[in-house]
């Protein structure tokens, strides 16, 4: 393969809350020799308006952090180390828009007028059908927060944590026409901490699945094409949203779904240099795209 003679472009499309904001304070600057277009979905789930547990991590990772802290730190004119979404679009000069419908016309037309090298999906939440998944020359890749095949599906540190295993898995895969189930580029491990809560986990298990996406972009530039490998389905478990009696044994395990003063310490970070910051609990191991890049 020869090395592209001009900067790679890539799309990048996350969620739009609080983990797909440090997603893209993590990776634009990684990324500052790509041309980068970021798409955002606000896709949630009903079950996130009634199931307390489910009620209780959306608060934490949307609306606390969209409806008050983003706004206010925007009004203030950004400045802190994290950028908002609006941030990080005047931060890196990239645009930045909210889809519906990634496999819409206009969607589809957008990015055919992009034209990307690559797709990166991390926490997207919408599903790409084919007619977008090979508009890129080198693929459609996905950043999953569980070991593939094993931790298929939904709330994979979730499950992880409640079997009792010692590593949360950070998949790397190609996108094909399944959930979860395109060839794997590689995996990355997130130790599992039993005195953080559930959320902190959520935020750190993207990060090695980001460093093996950079890894890959690095060996594109230097000309190489690392090839994913299929996967063996014999060790597929696919699994959905947790139901009342996995949170109740959850929280008989002594796990925690979500502690304020983790959430603090890292909304404290978007605050400009000034705003004075109460004292917050160190986070420790700085959560995906918390810690400078």
């Amino acid at each position: 393969m020869t090395p592209p003679t001009n900067p790679l472009r890539i799309l990048v499309c996350t969620k739009r809350d609080l983990v797909g904001c440090l997603v893209l304070n993590r990776l634009l600057p990684a990324l500052a020799d790509c041309h980068v277009r970021v798409l955002l979905s606000n896709k949630t789930r009903a079950a996130e308006t009634v199931v307390p547990e489910l009620a209780e991590l959306k608060f934490f990772e949307r609306d606390l952090p969209l409806d008050t802290v983003f706004p206010l730190v925007d009004a203030l004119g950004g400045g802190g180390r994290l950028a908002t979404f609006a941030g990080l679009s005047r931060r890196f000069g990239v645009a930045v828009d909210v889809v519906e419908d990634i496999n819409g016309p206009a969607s589809v037309a957008l990015v055919r007028e992009f034209a990307p090298d690559a797709i990166l999906s991390i926490r997207f939440s919408l599903i790409f059908k084919r007619v977008m998944f090979d508009i890129p020359r080198f693929g459609t890749f996905n950043v999953h927060p569980g070991a593939l095949p094993r931790h298929a599906g939904l709330f994979a540190p979730f499950h992880c944590m409640l079997d009792g295993e010692s590593w949360i898995g950070s998949t790397l895969h190609q996108v094909d026409s399944g959930i979860d189930s395109g060839p794997v580029v590689g995996i990355g491990e997130l130790p599992i901490e039993p005195g953080r809560s559930l959320q902190w986990h959520v935020l750190n298990a993207y990060q090695p699945g980001i460093d093996l996406f950079l890894s890959m972009i690095a060996a594109w530039q230097r000309g190489d094409r690392p090839l994913p490998v299929a996967q063996d389905f014999n060790g597929r478990r696919y699994r959905s949203m947790p139901d009342a009696a996995a949170f109740a044994e959850f929280r008989a395990r002594g796990f925690t779904l979500a502690d304020p003063a983790e959430i603090s310490a890292i909304l404290a970070d978007f605050l400009p240099p000034g705003v004075a910051q109460g004292p917050a609990r160190d986070v420790g191991g700085a959560p995906c795209c918390y810690a400078p890049a």
